[in-house]
């Protein structure tokens, strides 16, 4: 069906979030920042003159590229995937639409993910060839379905249950190939999409259906850059994730200069072509949940003024070991009694079996190193608001979410001097290096030892630290996107 309209369609894609519901409790960072930017999206893009109209699409059945998803069936996954605890019976029904979304797996696509997961795992010569050949059977079943699919419209009983809303709408697939007048449809990928190992086959199909220009928002090349830093099967599925979606890419934005950086060296030397440079877009300062009303402090929770906090996965590249070397220096040097508790927050995740040992075999510093795992948004608001400052000694990052949230949340923070922290931080947040102990250690002994100078340093960003919006992250994407929309369609 040919459709002719002044707007252009951009299609959201939104399949990560939940995919990467089904295998995790907590959201990490990435699902934090895709779920604020989709929550202004749509009213960013109604104040346009000529509004673009957002669609939030998921994997179809069928291979369908596209599914149309409602904001309410986001919401209700992200209520449940946060833990938020609602008691209003509203909220109830949203958890428990929520939960049975995470359900929703569909048994042949597992089958095939595992199979081509397998497949990218084997040597090139044996697995490139199995891998182009299990993508074109699902071609020619796809093929063979559309050919025998029945003509005439199905026709359902009275008598049938009535089928819900979220059923309806994640099974409903978008109309056909749309063609719009002096603008072409944009594919917005937003989120960790190189979870899927089928989404280049998904993309290629995408774009020879519905003629989408894919807009990509490059969140880091860590996996690239410093593979040692990861697990092996996020390597594999990230390189191949690269390699086969940036080409078809001609519009890429990353969430900080570093990171930009990265994805120029990478386009350049890949002499992949783009419609315009990497472009950096605004990242938000911190998420609405800390920006709520304060809550009865759980139960549990270090004594407010007693420890200095640091939130993150526990893996080797946030520099977990680091801190623990850190923190014995400062124990040893000085009286204990005047070193306060060091708080992990964050779950446990990869390449840190090492550390978590030397912690237990040293009774956590006898007690001066806490972790409080999968710490709830309630719990994780608590804990910024009662700790002296913040530390975040990464060795690597795409951008430094930590580092804003505490920021945003009035907290000193002293971070690392790698990549893109000192985007995240400004002048608000001082820094050291973070291969360096004693540079560390001196920093901290500095802050601990003039408490006067801490309680100035927060009041000078509680009076002059302005947060970035998630609005001006929406716009950048939007204009991003409507640029592209007006370029491709041109001669």
């Amino acid at each position: 069906m040919i459709r002719s309209s002044p707007q252009c369609t951009i299609r959201v894609d939104v399949e990560d979030l939940f995919q990467y519901a089904m295998a995790n409790p907590r959201p990490s960072g990435i699902q934090r920042v895709v779920y604020e930017i989709l929550s202004v999206l749509v009213v960013r893009a109604a104040r346009r003159p000529q509004s673009p109209r957002i669609l939030f699409v998921r994997r179809g059945r069928n291979d369908e590229p596209f599914a149309e998803v409602t904001w309410s069936e986001i919401t209700a996954l992200f209520s449940t995937l946060s833990g938020a605890h609602q008691t209003t019976e509203r909220h109830n029904v949203s958890r428990r639409t929520g939960q049975a979304l995470l359900h929703q797996t569909r048994f042949g696509e597992s089958i095939r993910r595992a199979l081509i997961t397998k497949f990218q795992s084997m040597p090139e010569d044996i697995g490139k060839p199995l891998l182009a050949s299990g993508i074109a059977q699902i071609r020619v079943f796809r093929l063979l379905r559309q050919f025998f699919k029945p003509s005439r419209p199905t026709q359902v009983s009275p008598h049938a249950p009535p089928v819900s809303e979220i059923s309806e709408n994640i099974t409903a697939e978008c109309p056909e190939k749309t063609v719009i007048s002096g603008q072409k449809d944009i594919f917005l990928i937003l989120g960790a999409a190189w979870c899927d190992p089928l989404f280049s086959e998904r993309l290629r199909h995408a774009r020879e259906r519905y003629d989408v220009q894919p807009v990509l928002l490059l969140h880091d090349l860590i996996p690239f850059r410093r593979p040692e830093w990861c697990d092996p099967s996020l390597v594999r599925h990230f390189q191949h994730w690269l390699r086969t979606t940036l080409p078809h890419c001609s519009r890429l934005l990353a969430v900080s200069r570093a990171t930009a950086r990265d994805v120029a060296h990478y386009v350049t030397d890949h002499e992949l072509q783009l419609s315009a440079p990497v472009q950096v877009m605004p990242m938000g300062s911190g998420f609405r949940i800390m920006q709520t009303e304060p809550e009865v402090a759980p139960a549990g929770l270090p004594a407010p003024g007693t420890y200095v906090l640091f939130v993150s996965t526990l893996e080797v590249r946030k520099n977990h070991a680091f801190l623990l070397r850190v923190w014995r220096r400062l124990l040893s040097d000085g009286n204990p009694a005047d070193v306060p508790t060091l708080v992990f927050a964050g779950r446990v995740g990869w390449l840190v079996r090492d550390l978590m040992q030397q912690l237990d075999n040293s009774d956590w510093l006898n007690g001066k190193i806490r972790l409080i795992a999968d710490p709830t948004d309630t719990e994780l608001k608590h804990l910024y608001q009662g700790c002296l400052f913040t530390v975040f000694p990464s060795l690597f990052e795409g951008w430094g979410l930590p580092v804003s949230e505490s920021l945003m949340m009035g907290v000193p923070c002293l971070a690392s001097s790698a990549t893109s922290v000192p985007e995240a931080g400004g002048r608000f947040t001082r820094y050291f290096d973070p291969e360096n102990v004693s540079d560390a250690v001196e920093s901290i002994r500095d802050i601990l030892s003039d408490r006067e100078k801490l309680l100035n340093w927060k009041h000078e960003i509680r009076t002059h630290f302005t947060a970035t919006s998630w609005r001006d992250s929406a716009d950048t994407l939007l204009d991003a996107c409507l640029e592209t929309s007006t370029q491709e369609a041109g001669p």
